[in-house]
């Protein structure tokens, strides 16, 4: 009887361990570079549709630019930009990109801000 190498039909272990981490390494590529169009897309215009001042009524004032194309928010507190995706809202709006938030409804808004108090404030 003669003995037949099944081996050369299949990919070796070697093979199957390098397209893998390949696929992983493009996975981790790609996601970086997507999550960066979210961080960055306020960037790209130069300028936002609304930047709205206000004043809160713990003293600080802060802004935020609204970039309604790319539903996004620029929260402009203290030297800090934090870019806040559009959520759905059942009545006003919120951006938020987990640990910070901002709500509003006419002249008012709530900043949050991690485990902080919310902030409330009102437009300038």
């Amino acid at each position: 009887m003669e003995n037949i190498n099944t081996s050369a039909n299949r990919p070796s272990n070697h093979m199957h361990a390098l397209n893998y981490k390949s696929i992983v390494g493009l996975s981790s590529v790609l996601l970086s570079l997507l999550a960066g169009c979210t961080t960055i897309a306020h960037q790209n215009s130069p300028s936002s549709d609304y930047d709205v001042a206000f004043t809160c009524v713990n003293g600080e004032s802060l802004r935020v630019q609204f970039y309604t194309e790319q539903e996004v928010a620029v929260l402009l507190r203290h030297s800090d930009e934090i870019t806040l995706p559009q959520q759905k809202s059942a009545s006003g709006f919120i951006y938020s990109n987990g640990p910070n938030t901002i709500r509003g409804k006419g002249d008012n808004l709530t900043v949050e801000i991690g485990r902080m108090m919310p902030i409330e404030c009102v437009k300038q």
